[in-house]
């Protein structure tokens, strides 16, 4: 793929108007897997900034623990999230790769990367749409991520993988709520 802005422009529209015609086109690129794990990073980094930027717009003085902390989070987040991808769909019969579901989730996160953009103008230009485009990217997101699963792991339902992505969330979440209970972590911090 020639990274120039019309080509990358071009490959997030179709992303967000054929994400399963875009996942599999991205996986027919051969991408090596040093540049993926370098996309991945970049959109680490990327994602980190566009944060900063919004926290600075809204008055809130910046990341309470300094970007180092959110690139670490960031970081952890989109990797477990790689991991869950692959774990769960192999789990249930799927073929993806763990270096195409790196690739996959990376250009998932550059596309919402667009999303943070827009809210940034909003924020600027009309501040109550923020909370709108939000909502409307988190149900792109779990769209364009139901239709890159399907083109992973050879999924053909895609109600049966968003279902199962909804079901996934919550079982982390239930997951990580008990492990951090035990390890006497509130949701305050204390």
């Amino acid at each position: 793929m020639d990274l120039t802005i019309s080509n990358i422009s071009a490959m997030v529209r179709e992303t967000l108007t054929q994400p399963r015609a875009a996942a599999q086109r991205l996986l027919a690129l051969n991408v090596p897997d040093d540049a993926r794990w370098l996309g991945f990073v970049i959109v680490v980094v990327l994602s980190v900034l566009l944060g900063q930027a919004s926290v600075l717009l809204m008055g809130e003085g910046g990341f309470g623990g300094g970007l180092l902390f959110m690139a670490m989070f960031q970081t952890s987040v989109l990797l477990a999230m790689v991991v869950a991808v692959q774990g769960i769909g192999r789990a249930l019969g799927g073929t993806g790769s763990f270096p195409d579901t790196l690739m996959l989730i990376a250009w998932l996160q550059f596309v919402m990367l667009v999303f943070q953009v827009v809210q940034l103008v909003a924020l600027v230009l009309v501040p109550p749409l923020f909370g709108m485009i939000a909502i409307v990217a988190l149900a792109v997101f779990v769209w364009v991520l139901t239709h890159f699963i399907m083109a992973l792991h050879g999924f053909t339902s895609a109600l049966k993988v968003a279902v199962g992505i909804i079901f996934s969330v919550f079982g982390i979440a239930m997951a990580l709520a008990i492990l951090l209970a035990i390890l006497g972590i509130s949701a305050g911090g204390a």
